[in-house]
């Protein structure tokens, strides 16, 4: 299986990609390193997969990134994206 998953360097996607990498799976994470939250956080949330064969980081923003290169050969996408706390979501 080859996986993209979107949000990687957030929590649940780190966690996720990992679990993915774990099960034998090649991962391609997209995160943009919003400004959100400092982004220590999100490179501590990557620590564990940056010396992983099977898993390659695109620091990018999804609406930049060239979309069919990146998916190719990808069977499953996990679409975990978004703006951190609904606050700023809402203006």
């Amino acid at each position: 299986m080859r996986a993209l998953v979107t949000g990687a360097a957030g929590f649940i996607g780190s966690t996720l990609a990992e679990r993915l990498v774990a099960g034998g799976a090649d991962v391609v994470g997209i995160d943009c390193f919003t400004d959100y939250y400092p982004r220590a956080i999100k490179e501590r949330n990557l620590e564990r997969l940056r010396d992983e064969p099977n898993f390659r980081l695109v620091e990018q923003a999804l609406q930049d990134v060239d979309l069919p290169s990146l998916l190719e050969g990808v069977t499953r996408i996990f679409h975990l994206a978004a703006q951190a706390g609904v606050r700023k979501s809402w203006g």
